[in-house]
Order: structure tokens, then C-alpha cells, then sequence
């Protein structure tokens, strides 16, 4: 059994499947945060990339948003990192973390500008070969993204990549939040379609960062992701990300309550990344001073 991801160090990192990060998370007791930031930016901090940064701040995982397999992009980072045959392998040795990345369902010729990250075979292999340990997956419908197409997606990464990645399946944030029966159903609907297709998780707006999210109506979700023995993230969003710090515990400490495994904060902050001060000040609303420090100080030879 792994250790509790609280516990975890870099080399535990390494040895890792998706199924062994998922119980790693599942021990962790709701205590694990996530940070997503964009590679092909500017960092905030010169001669450091945003992960090493997101890192030192107290982040468990980091996902790299925008990131294209076919032109691979992590500005701050050692070139050797994109050098090596894997990247994000060599990424995730450079910052002792799991390193995730995002791929979307759309039309080919409405999200053809996407490379990349439009999901297909040949994205599902090469981010498999370049070291990818979480993928989220996502639908874009204002570019012909479907459901259908999402859970088609989720089968081809489970079949094709199996338990190396753990996979976070996101249903569409476009639809009307669920604040009624009506509501609650429509996005069981979805949650149980990406479950059914392979998902080791689903991913939901955190209430206060997405408009009409409420915080008892995604408890019920997660509640249902629950009970399907599988991880509920929950995504600070809409920029909520680079609020003030005073609003980080609030937000953490409701993301508790809710249920989620994993809070992850995403990239619209300062510069690609939410403010290295927003992650700290997160971090130890979400699990104290004493396993804050120890993620921080841990170095990556252990």
C-alpha cells in the first residue's frame, strides 16, 4: 500500500501509478492540494519555472495547463527537462511532485487550434510516453465538445494508458449550476457517463469561485462520486484563484467541509500560476502548519 500522500516523499512520488496516487490521495483524508499553472508563460520569479515555484509553496501536484505534447513548453525549467525523451517525467524528477496535464474533447476543425490538447490517439500515446501522471479531461461544447465524446475519451486513455495516470474526468462548467433537483440530476447524469467510461475522478467547480455554485449542492455530488469509491476534486476558479490571501481559508476550510480529496487551485493568478502567497496561505488552512512545512522543506532526494 503507498503512503498517505501527507507522508509521501519524491522518491514514493517516482514509484507511483495513477491507482497508487489515488489511494495515496484517498489516505490523505481530504488534505491535498493541487496547483495548476501555464508553462508557456513568463514565470513570476525569474530562473525558477511556476512549478518548482507552486511547489516550494506547499503544492502536492501540479498540472500544466496549455501544455502541448507535440510542442512542449515549460518556460524557467533546466533544458534539459525538455530534452529528455520524457519531459514531464523529468519534470516531475525536478520538482519531487506528480505532474498532471489537460487534454479537451472537441471537434477537430473547431478546436484544431488546440494541437495538442484536443485529445486523440496520438496525444493519448505521446503524453503516456512523455511521463504524464494526471490527466484531466474536459469537453469543450462552444467547440462542438460533447459528452459523448468526453466518456469516448476517457475509454481511449483508460485502454490505452490503463493505471499509469490517474484520470480526472471535469463535466462541463457551461451548463446552469445545480441548484435544484433538475439541477443535481443533469450533472449526475454526466458525473456517473465519465465514471462509467474509466474516470478515477471527477472534477467540480469550488463553490465561491464559480457563479451559483452552492455549497451543499456540491457536497450532494460529491457525496455521489463517493459512494462510486472514487476522488472528488473541486477547482477554485473564475480568477478567485488570485483573490486576496484572507480569502484562501475560507475556501479551504468550506472545500473540507464539502468532502473533496483534492482542492486544485488554478493558473488565473499572477503570471500563469496563483500567487505563490495564495497557495501557502491555502496550504495551511488545508492541513496545518505542521504538513505545510514538511511538503515545503522535503527535499526532492528523498
Amino acid at each position: 500500500m503507498p503512503p498517505r500522500l501527507l507522508d509521501a516523499t519524491a522518491s514514493d512520488f517516482l514509484s507511483m501509478n495513477g491507482r497508487d496516487l489515488a489511494e495515496s490521495i484517498r489516505l490523505a483524508e481530504g488534505r491535498t492540494l493541487a496547483v495548476e499553472v501555464i508553462g508557456a508563460a513568463e514565470p513570476p520569479v525569474e530562473g525558477v519555472s511556476h512549478g518548482e515555484l507552486a511547489a516550494a509553496m506547499g503544492a502536492d501536484i501540479i498540472t500544466l495547463d496549455q501544455f502541448d505534447p507535440f510542442q512542449p513548453v515549460i518556460n524557467g525549467a533546466p533544458p534539459a527537462v525538455l530534452q529528455a525523451a520524457a519531459p514531464l517525467q523529468a519534470y516531475k524528477r525536478l520538482l519531487g511532485r506528480p505532474v498532471g496535464i489537460n487534454l479537451i474533447a472537441a471537434d477537430a476543425e473547431q478546436g484544431a487550434f488546440l494541437g495538442g490538447r484536443l485529445v486523440s490517439e496520438a496525444s493519448i500515446e505521446r503524453v503516456g510516453e512523455q511521463g504524464a501522471g494526471v490527466i484531466f479531461l474536459y469537453a469543450r461544447p462552444k467547440l462542438g465538445g460533447t459528452l459523448a465524446m468526453q466518456a469516448a475519451a476517457a475509454q481511449a486513455i483508460r485502454h490505452r494508458l490503463g493505471e499509469a495516470v490517474l484520470l480526472v474526468g471535469v463535466p462541463s462548467f457551461s451548463k446552469p449550476p445545480p441548484r435544484d433537483t433538475a439541477g443535481l440530476d443533469d450533472y449526475r447524469a454526466d458525473i456517473h457517463a465519465l465514471l462509467d467510461a474509466g474516470c478515477d475522478g471527477i472534477g467540480l467547480p469550488m463553490p465561491g469561485s464559480k457563479q451559483g455554485w452552492l455549497n451543499d449542492q456540491a457536497a450532494r455530488l460529491v457525496d455521489d462520486i463517493h459512494r462510486a469509491e472514487r476522488l472528488a476534486w473541486l477547482l477554485v476558479t473564475g480568477s478567485v484563484e488570485g483573490a486576496p490571501p484572507a480569502v484562501m481559508p475560507l475556501l479551504a476550510l468550506a472545500a473540507k467541509q464539502i468532502g473533496a480529496d483534492v482542492v486544485r487551485l488554478d493558473e488565473a493568478g499572477l503570471s500563469g500560476m496563483p500567487p505563490p502567497d495564495n497557495i501557502l496561505a491555502f496550504s495551511l488552512a488545508l492541513r496545518g502548519q505542521r504538513h505545510t512545512y514538511r511538503r515545503m522543506a522535503a527535499s526532492i532526494l528523498r
